[in-house]
C-alpha cells in the first residue's frame, strides 16, 4: 500500500538550456507533525534525478531532471520561509555576478552557510558539486544549480591590481 503524502503547491518558473521560463507548481511535502516543513531548496537538492512539476492550466504532471535545470525562480509572493531555511547556523551573504550556461546573467547575493568563518565564496561553490544555491536579487530569489554557473564574478581582489605589479616588473 502506498503511503500518501500531503503536499503544497508552490508557483516556480524553471530555466534550462531547452526551456526557458516555464511556469508551473512545484510540491512541498506537508510535515505531519506541523515542525518544519521542507523548503525548495531542499526538495531541489534531493539525490532523486528527477522531481514532478504540474504545468499549464490544467496541471499536467511533468517529470523534470534536476541536473538539467539551470535554475529556478519562484514566484514573487512565495514566502522566504518556502525557499530556503537558515535556522540556527551561521550564514553569510556575498555579493556575485553569474554568467549561466543557458546565457542569463543574474546579480545579486549568493547565501552562504558557512561551516567554517573564513570560507569563500569559491570555497562555498566548489563544496555544491551539482547541487543548488540561493541568489537574492532585486526581481526576487533564484535557486541556481551550481553545475550551470558558467562564470562568476565578485567583488574581492587580490590586493594591488595586476597591472601595477607588471609595470613595476619591467
Amino acid at each position: 500500500m502506498d503511503h500518501y503524502i500531503p503536499k503544497r503547491r508552490i508557483p516556480v518558473t524553471l530555466w534550462t538550456e531547452e526551456l526557458h521560463g516555464v511556469a508551473g507548481q512545484i510540491f512541498l511535502d506537508l510535515d505531519a507533525t506541523g515542525n518544519r516543513h521542507p523548503t525548495i531548496l531542499e526538495t531541489l537538492n534531493r539525490a532523486t534525478p528527477f522531481f514532478p512539476i504540474a504545468v499549464g492550466e490544467d496541471g499536467r504532471i511533468h517529470l523534470v531532471n534536476r541536473r538539467k535545470l539551470a535554475r529556478v525562480t519562484p514566484a514573487r509572493h512565495v514566502i522566504p520561509s518556502d525557499i530556503f531555511a537558515r535556522g540556527f547556523e551561521p550564514w553569510r551573504e556575498e555579493p556575485a555576478d553569474l554568467l549561466l550556461a543557458d546565457g542569463a546573467r543574474l546579480s545579486g547575493r549568493v547565501q552562504i552557510p558557512l561551516q567554517r568563518e573564513t570560507e569563500r565564496l569559491s570555497d562555498f561553490l566548489n563544496r555544491l558539486g551539482d547541487g543548488f544555491f540561493v541568489l537574492t536579487t532585486t526581481a526576487g530569489a533564484h535557486l541556481v544549480a551550481a553545475n550551470a554557473v558558467v562564470e562568476v564574478q565578485i567583488s574581492e581582489s587580490a590586493g594591488s591590481p595586476i597591472a601595477a605589479e607588471a609595470a613595476s616588473e619591467f
